[in-house]
């Protein structure tokens, strides 16, 4: 039997990213979930489990790894990071009802999910403005997606489509 040289999960992630990238790219979504839950107000409600959010970072450093190493790419984009994380986030679920807090804390990582996704897309941004008569499409588009985060596939690339999607529909609607 051939005697095959192994590498730990850290040994692995540490030939693709370097410290700094880990420990930032931690933070960068650490910082998004925290300010979720204060915004929110889950506290009391539901609590967000550090271990499981460890394995949602580890898993997303892994394909993140994984297709620079496919693509044979330097950095991977923003939009693909907030995919990556966003697809890891729904399927890990790393914010935990607390037992008695009710059902409207059934989706809340679907609800963190679709405030990443808002933000990667600009939606946040002090400075993108909807005119009046546009809200009610917008409040339509924000409900859509929340439905297929509860109840689609949401896989790395459909969310990427979503944030492109979205990205590029503020192209056309300068243009028009």
């Amino acid at each position: 039997m051939e005697d095959k040289d192994y590498k730990t999960l850290k040994e692995e992630l540490n030939s693709t990213f370097s410290d700094e990238y880990i420990y930032n790219a931690g933070i960068l979504i650490h910082r998004m979930a925290e300010d979720f839950y204060s915004k929110q107000g889950l506290k009391g409600k539901v609590y967000f489990d550090e271990s499981i959010f460890e394995y949602c970072l580890i898993d997303i450093l892994v394909d993140i790894a994984r297709l620079k190493y496919f693509h044979d790419i330097e950095l991977v984009n923003y939009i693909k990071l907030m995919a990556y994380t966003a697809s890891w986030c729904l399927k890990r679920k790393p914010f935990q009802m607390i037992e008695g807090a009710g059902t409207d804390y059934i989706y809340v990582n679907e609800r963190f999910v679709l405030s990443l996704l808002l933000q990667a897309s600009g939606c946040f941004d002090s400075n993108v403005k909807c005119a009046k008569e546009d809200k009610e499409k917008v409040k339509k588009l924000i409900e859509q997606i929340f439905y297929h985060l509860k109840y689609r596939n949401t896989n790395p690339q459909t969310l990427e489509l979503l944030l492109v999607g979205i990205e590029n529909g503020k192209l056309l609607y300068k243009i028009g």
